[in-house]
């Protein structure tokens, strides 16, 4: 199939994800990066990427899709840097903490450590390394900001999403602003893009 908006491909995971009851809170999903059943699953595939044992410092958004994930992070001792909503500002935590939003955007401290690479939210992405957020351009303004501030490094970029929001190709909907991802996490697999 020829996707011929991103607000089509967005429109057609919010309604898959919702009438094949996929999705999990926070609901309304549409206009959302959608949670979705085992997407704590899809965090644990983190663990298969051999830079996610060495690393002392990951970036996540603060989607609620990315919780399990979060937590995941610090339970493994590591040091979790995040944007606060709306990127007023880049903080980091470690240790026993609620990752909801809210609490992120509350507590931390200013990000001072070297970030090893992100994962960002999605509504869709394809297995050329293209993602679609929600529209507001987020994602791809945190993986510039963090590519930019740890140039020199080969800094990965990566999305956790359910292998619905999975897709072939939309290549031709790129446009200039747009960060290609590294990686994949489902709940089924870790997909590496080349």
């Amino acid at each position: 199939m020829i996707w011929k908006t991103k607000a089509i491909v967005r429109k057609f995971v919010w309604d898959k994800m919702t009438n094949q009851g996929i999705a999990r809170f926070p609901f309304p999903i549409y206009g959302r990066i959608p949670n979705f059943i085992g997407s704590d699953k899809a965090a644990g595939k983190i663990k298969l990427l051999p830079n996610y044992l060495n690393s002392l410092c990951i970036f996540t958004g603060p989607d609620f899709a990315l919780k399990a994930l979060r937590d995941l992070i610090l339970k493994d001792d590591k040091v979790l840097a995040y944007a606060t909503p709306h990127m007023k500002e880049f903080k980091m935590i470690k240790g026993r903490f609620n990752t909801t939003i809210k609490n992120l955007a509350k507590f931390g401290e200013k990000l001072a450590k070297n970030v090893d690479f992100a994962v960002v939210g999605s509504v869709a992405v394809d297995l050329n390394g293209n993602r679609i957020g929600k529209g507001s351009g987020y994602g791809d303004r945190e993986i510039k900001y963090l590519k930019k501030k740890f140039e020199g490094k080969n800094f990965l970029a990566g999305t956790l999403v359910h292998s619905s929001q999975v897709f072939e190709d939309f290549s031709h909907l790129k446009e200039s602003h747009d960060e290609k991802i590294n990686f994949i996490l489902t709940e089924k697999e870790l997909i590496k893009i080349e």
